[in-house]
């Protein structure tokens, strides 16, 4: 892995996984930044709280392909497990914080999916099955996330430490990665779930300290 190869991928990487999926629905649809409302993110969670399910689905996919492709196509090209991890983790860099739109996205959890499906498909296809139950079973979205990427995480680290397929520490570095930012960001989740005021899925967002400050320039 040359300098130039790696300086090539990142940067291409971050540039895909910053295209704005849920900011552009937002203005599409609506003619309004998703940013303004619900829990102020462009992702997928908070596109269906304020644009819908249909807007939900196609922003999920969209993201999870911001991290599938780069990914993918890194290891067409280049054949080697560290540059998909750099890729990995600068496609969930270019989501949490795009260069197009003031560096204010997401939370990076279906990016991450996408990049888990690129590592390991059938981890990630087991994963929205998780996924899935933890939804239907107790409808919220928070919970599925930081129950679902640190899941990916622990199984990758366990593939590498029993040598099993070519799976390597490479790739639990990115579900160490994936797991510690999707943590962060949804710290606020984990008040609101521990105080009991967690919206479900259905139910609108919590308005936020930034909402209450509309008046003020920032």
């Amino acid at each position: 892995m040359s300098p130039w190869e790696l300086a090539v991928v990142v940067v291409a990487s971050y540039l895909i996984g910053a295209i704005p999926s849920g900011y552009i629905a937002g203005r599409v649809l609506r003619g309004i930044d998703i940013r303004e409302h619900g829990s102020k993110v462009i992702g997928a969670t908070n596109v269906l709280r304020v644009l819908g399910r249909w807007p939900f689905v196609a922003v999920m996919v969209a993201d999870a392909l911001k991290g599938y492709v780069p990914v993918f196509v890194t290891w067409q090209l280049f054949q080697t497990h560290d540059l998909q991890v750099a890729s990995g983790i600068a496609a969930v860099l270019g989501h949490d914080f795009p260069v197009y739109i003031g560096f204010r996205g997401g939370r990076g959890v279906a990016v991450s999916f996408g990049v888990y499906a690129a590592l390991a498909m059938p981890l990630a296809v087991s994963m929205v099955a998780v996924g899935l139950f933890i939804v239907l079973a107790l409808r919220y979205m928070s919970v599925m996330s930081m129950v679902t990427v640190p899941l990916g995480a622990l199984v990758l680290l366990l593939l590498a430490l029993f040598h099993i397929s070519d799976y390597t520490y490479s790739q639990a570095v990115f579900g160490a990665f994936a797991t510690f930012f999707v943590i962060i960001t949804h710290l606020g989740n984990i008040k609101r779930l521990i105080k009991g005021t967690e919206p479900k899925v259905g139910q609108p967002a919590e308005a936020e300290p930034r909402r209450r400050s509309r008046g003020r320039v920032t």
